[in-house]
């Protein structure tokens, strides 16, 4: 295969994506780029920034410490593939209904494996050439989001009688290890990469009493990999609803609206008798435009549309609820037989879209009218605004406002009521860095409910967090609450480097509703992004304190805090200064930094800016 930039096994990825194009293809000898040392360099790029990697798995390590020594001796125990998998540590977080969620915590060095093996499944099934992936798969893949899922609905599922809510039960803890093996053996022959994927999937956990489980059946929680896993799987359902949709989809275009075609008919014998100024004429143009063209309950006009977003999906059907629910029974049997799984009776449900509100992905969705308008505003392909009638049958997505109250309640910032409160743990951090975080759990909000047509509702949340933001800047400077409420913003003052600068809560103005306002996923080219986080990985360079080339490893912090110059914090302050939570030095200064030897280092006295490439 063709080399490019020096780095064979990027290369070659970039070759497995163009041949597996084509869906037919089949895969051969996918366990040579488990050899090539660049993969791992970018998988460690790739995952070296998440701070969860800074937690330790059941060896107790983390990727602090990490060499390029390392990575050879995994290349080594993949060549004589003797590598296994360690048991997963297991840890419970808290859910928002009071129950708490299973998250497996892979030592380093498997997720550094499952990132290489999950860059190989992503490059077999989700080739930007051509993915083997359907359109209608939203979940965990590149160019692809939840707002892009929202967006599908909204804009192509007007008309809809019937939305069938899917949830599966226990799906990613209950994907049968043979089935999926089974799906991966339809691409991929390489039996020694199969294997690979039995170790992960075979790893086994460490349950909270230390002792050593095997895993029976499920993806990874928590693994890297596991993701692409469950979407391998889940892409069956895909593929039986795709053929669902050629089943039971019938007629080319709905039937006329008698009614609508008779007031329509009077309107224009009217006008060609002179009568288009009279009353009555725009009294039939007010009951036109209330009435849809075409008829809504035809009979003979049958649509099936479907979206998924990891294990949860949202089906839309034009046509009888009978239908509807025949679709449901259909595919609680197919998940059953064929991929062993079982449909949540509770959560999976048969709902009158235009008389009932649909729940898929935070968002509230039903039929009807946006704010109740019969007039709306549009755009067209130009990019010209126009006016259009409403009739009821478009898409309507909502904000669960009562719901986004409930969790800023189960957070700490208000009670019950919606009262706004301090938050009491947040009174540790610097001034700046509380302001910056109520900012942000505000425009992130605003941000993924931007395009709902109850959006100025939303106001009563910002309210909520800029004044539990002035109740906890307060608690912390033991002020008043009166005296940070002075202006309309809520903001700090602080030094950075000997200047003053203003740190504002992010306050949103802008409360009309804008229905085009989803969050488009960038188009990346992986490939050339691939190649440069390669040449900017600073694995393998000298040690940035005396220079030392032998035993260089890489120092990880989990989190970068901007310093002020004052302030003298250890080693961090020095990353702080660069911004970087990783630099490499040797294993003697590593020792010293932890042992707070070099607590009183400067930048002028390090052997190089490990910024930029050190001067050969």
């Amino acid at each position: 295969m063709p080399e490019a930039a020096g780095y064979k096994g990027l290369a070659r990825l970039e070759v497995i994506r163009k041949l597996n194009a084509r869906r037919e293809w089949i895969n051969h000898g996918l366990y040579k780029l488990l050899l090539d040392k660049d993969m791992y360099v970018l998988a460690y790029e790739r995952m070296k920034s998440k701070p969860g990697n800074m937690t330790p798995g059941t060896d107790g390590d983390t990727l602090d410490g990490f060499s390029m020594a390392q990575i050879e001796e995994l290349i080594e125990e993949m060549r004589n593939e003797s590598y296994q998998c360690k048991p997963v540590r297991t840890a419970y977080i808290p859910k928002s209904n009071g129950k708490l969620r299973k998250l497996g915590i892979p030592s380093t060095r498997d997720k550094l494996v499952q990132e290489v093996v999950t860059l190989i499944l992503e490059a077999v099934y989700d080739s930007p050439e051509g993915p083997y992936f359907l359109e209608c798969s939203y979940g965990f893949r590149s160019s692809k989001s939840c707002h892009g899922a929202l967006r599908e609905v909204q804009r192509k599922w007007s008309g809809v009688s019937w939305f069938l809510e899917g949830d599966i039960k226990s799906c990613f803890d209950d994907i049968s290890h043979e089935i999926l093996v089974k799906l991966i053996k339809r691409k991929i022959t390489d039996q020694r990469f199969i294997n690979l994927i039995w170790k992960i999937l075979k790893a086994g956990y460490q349950d909270l009493d230390r002792t050593r489980r095997d895993s029976l059946a499920g993806t990874p929680q928590g693994g890297i990999v596991s993701p692409i896993l469950a979407n391998i799987y889940l892409h069956e359902l895909d593929v039986y609803v795709q053929q669902l949709q050629g089943e039971l989809e019938k007629g080319k275009a709905r039937r006329k609206n008698p009614k609508y075609h008779a007031i329509s008919m009077q309107r224009v014998r009217m006008a060609q008798n002179g009568k288009a100024d009279t009353e009555e004429y725009r009294t039939l143009g007010q009951q036109l435009r209330s009435l849809p063209s075409l008829d809504t309950h035809d009979p003979e006009f049958v649509r099936i549309k479907y979206v998924r977003y990891a294990d949860d999906w949202l089906i839309g059907v034009t046509g009888s609820k009978e239908l509807a629910e025949e679709i449901k029974e259909r595919i609680r049997t197919f998940l059953k037989q064929n991929l062993a799984l079982t449909l949540s009776e509770e959560k999976t449900k048969v709902t009158n879209a235009k008389l009932e509100e649909a729940e898929f992905l935070g968002y509230r969705i039903r039929k009807g009218r946006g704010q109740d308008q019969k007039v709306k505003t549009s755009t067209n392909g130009s990019g010209k605004s126009f006016k259009r009638r409403s009739t009821g049958m478009e898409v309507v997505l909502k904000a669960p406002i009562d719901e986004v109250l409930k969790r800023l309640h189960q957070r700490g910032f208000c009670d019950g009521t919606g009262r706004p409160a301090h938050k009491a743990g947040w009174t540790t951090l610097d001034v700046d860095q509380i302001v910056n975080l109520y900012s942000s759990v505000n425009r992130g909000i605003q941000n993924y409910y931007r395009p709902t047509d109850n959006f100025p509702e939303l106001w009563r949340v910002q309210y909520i967090l800029k004044y539990s933001l002035a109740k906890t800047l307060a608690l912390k400077l033991k002020k008043p609450v009166t005296s940070i409420m002075k202006q309309r913003d809520v903001g700090v003052t602080v030094t950075r480097k000997d200047k003053l600068i203003k740190i504002v809560f992010y306050r949103n103005a802008d409360w009309t509703v804008r229905r085009d306002a989803f969050t488009d996923e960038p188009e990346i080219d992986i490939v050339r992004m691939h190649v440069r986080l390669r040449t900017r990985s600073k694995l393998g360079y000298p040690c940035c304190i005396c220079g030392a080339s032998e035993n260089v490893e890489m120092h990880h912090v989990r989190h970068v805090r901007k310093m002020d110059g004052k302030k003298n914090q250890g080693f961090s302050r020095v990353m702080g200064i660069l911004n970087r939570k990783q630099v490499p030095v040797c294993s003697t200064c590593h020792g010293k930094i932890h042992r707070g030897e070099y607590d009183g280092l400067r930048l002028k006295d390090l052997a190089y800016d490990p910024r930029k490439p050190p001067s050969s």
